[in-house]
């Protein structure tokens, strides 16, 4: 863990030199975000549910620096949140995402950085559409990635992700740190104005501190298509392999005269594998007052310990502006979250999210924003749902952004 936070460091002082070096644009836009609300089941648990007022300040900043064949540009999130009934609740999770490029003749060169420290129940929720409990996590990735350009319509890129997530302050065995290390490889040719398409292969191999292994492999190919200027869509499919070898430990009964005595076996290693389709779909429509947008897909998430979890999504987005300050939005998320083997079958479940939000932008830099969140998550081998509803009210500043030219 050090070692690698130390590369990152080095990363970014790499970028800071290389833009000191060369005449460098900066831009930074900070905000100041104030949330307050209520929420009736913290935990979106079946039972014990924790009911309470909530306050949120986040200060953030959208950043950016250029040359003419160089930059980095990234995120920096602070979200301080203190919950009225159960101090124990209370996080400080803060959020640092930097992506930085380097431009050659003929290809890019890329390197992407993150460090998460928040709680699993949103983060996982929206990953996978599971919810276990509300636990603190800390997750630190790092992606190199090359892209290469054959001409004006075809390219080729290949990236590697290493991700390594760890439970913080948690006795709960359902947690498990895990490693989390992936590659994929692309080619992408324009066909005309209209239509681009792709072929991606991608594989992934996760371990887990409780010496579970998986690995994930997928094939997929599609293409995306312009039908006019406020209509666009996409379709890709493929097939995957998927494969976990984990350690079981077996007891038997013996009978002994008049009694029963268990008698536990040497752990043997197990492998479940699966095959499965996967697909990823999208629909855009713009309007003069909004927009809206339908997806559909299914992947296969390590998100949750590690452990491959097929999950097949559907989600649609809707905007629409009343005026040029009045806006509203509805969201709404429909997950069914499957485990690929035998070991998670507990996890498997479908979710439901649906959440209206209006913005009122008040001032220049102010704006004013409302929403309800309505949760429901039900079990295949539980009758009982969890479900949960939340109301906010976010107070927004947008400081002007500032930029600098040397």
């Amino acid at each position: 863990m050090r070692i690698l936070l130390r590369k990152i460091s080095i990363a970014l002082l790499s970028v800071a030199c290389i833009a000191t070096t060369q005449a460098a644009e900066w831009e930074i836009s900070p905000t100041f975000r104030f949330k307050a609300g209520y929420d009736d089941n913290l935990r979106l648990s079946t039972d014990n549910e924790i009911s309470s007022a909530e306050a949120t300040f986040s200060p953030s900043a959208i950043f950016s620096v250029a040359t003419p064949t160089s930059g980095a540009s990234g995120t920096i999130r602070f979200d301080f949140r203190r919950f009225e009934n159960d101090s124990d609740l209370d996080d400080n999770n803060s959020r640092v995402e930097i992506n930085s490029f380097q431009t050659l003749e003929r290809s890019r060169l890329g390197l992407d950085l993150g460090f998460i420290k928040d709680t699993t129940l949103d983060t996982q929720l929206e990953a996978t559409g599971i919810a276990v409990d509300r636990v603190r996590r800390q997750n630190i990735t790092a992606s190199p990635n090359w892209t290469y350009s054959f001409n004006e319509r075809t390219q080729a890129s290949i990236s590697y992700s290493y991700i390594d997530v760890e439970y913080l302050n948690t006795t709960d065995a359902r947690f498990v740190n895990y490693t989390l290390n992936s590659a994929q490889t692309s080619l992408t040719r324009v066909m005309n104005e209209q239509t681009t398409t792709s072929v991606t292969l991608s594989g992934s191999r996760t371990n887990t501190d409780n010496d579970v292994k998986s690995t994930n492999i997928n094939l997929q190919g599609g293409a995306s298509y312009q039908f006019s200027e406020t209509l666009s869509g996409s379709l890709f499919v493929g097939i995957r392999r998927t494969g976990t070898d984990f350690s079981q430990t077996s007891q038997i009964p013996i009978l002994l005269g008049n009694s029963i005595i268990i008698i536990t076996l040497p752990p043997q290693n197990v492998s479940n594998s699966s095959s499965g389709s996967t697909f990823d779909a999208s629909l855009a429509k713009t309007f003069l007052r909004g927009r809206i947008g339908l997806t559909a897909s299914r992947n296969i998430s390590s998100d949750f310990n590690g452990q491959p979890i097929e999950v097949t999504r559907l989600g649609s987005t809707n905007l629409y502006r009343f005026s040029g300050t009045l806006s509203a939005s509805l969201n709404f998320s429909f997950y069914r979250s499957k485990s690929s083997n035998d070991i998670a079958s507990r996890l498997n479940r479908n979710y439901v999210q649906i959440e209206p939000t209006f913005i009122w932008a008040l001032k220049k830099f102010w704006s004013l924003s409302g929403s309800y969140r309505y949760r429901k998550q039900t079990f295949k081998d539980i009758s009982d749902d969890a479900i949960q509803n939340a109301a906010y009210l976010t107070l927004a500043y947008r400081w002007p952004r500032i930029a600098v030219s040397r």
